[in-house]
């Protein structure tokens, strides 16, 4: 199970723009289940919330599908996608971990995250190694378009540089 997605270089420690590669990655359906998502007071949307676990690094997350695509058993591109996307991220200089997680959105409404623990070795902290969490939506994770994909590995790379930044700002402040 892969796809086409950017990928990150260069060893600045500074993730790079990306270029297209096919990664070696994949994922286990770990649990799903049927529910409705509330668009507005008298909008719903039936869905089925998969939860994945990704390959190589284990991630284990959470993405809505719609409940036809998966009922047709067509949900495994959607789900192929948000796996690679994290594997890609998890790629990028300084990430050292991850985990999906359900947080207030700038609205104030639940919604799913993939939050990236980045590490710092800094000559100031005592054990060596400080780390901070970069909060990206999901809805940021599918490299797969090519226009729409460059745009979103683009704003996943700032949310994690600005994370590792603040760390390194921190650290030497």
């Amino acid at each position: 199970m892969s796809s086409q997605t950017p990928s990150a270089s260069g060893g600045s420690g500074t993730p790079q723009a990306a270029a297209p590669t096919t990664p070696t990655s994949g994922y286990s359906l770990i649990g799903s289940y049927s529910t409705v998502q509330s668009l507005s007071p008298t909008v719903t949307n039936p869905i089925e919330y998969c939860t994945i676990k990704t390959t190589p690094s284990g991630v284990i997350a959470s993405i809505v599908v719609q409940k036809a695509v998966f009922d047709k058993g067509e949900a495994g591109v959607q789900l192929d996608n948000f796996s690679a996307a994290i594997e890609q991220t998890m790629r990028l200089p300084h990430v050292v971990g991850a985990f999906g997680t359900q947080l207030l959105d700038p609205n104030d409404l639940l919604a799913d995250f993939v939050v990236f623990t980045v590490s710092y070795e800094s000559a100031n902290a005592p054990s060596g190694a400080v780390t901070a969490e970069a909060q990206v939506p999901v809805g940021y994770l599918d490299f797969s378009d090519a226009l729409i994909g460059r745009v979103s590995w683009q704003n996943v790379q700032n949310i994690v540089t600005a994370a590792y930044n603040n760390l390194v700002s921190a650290a030497s402040g």
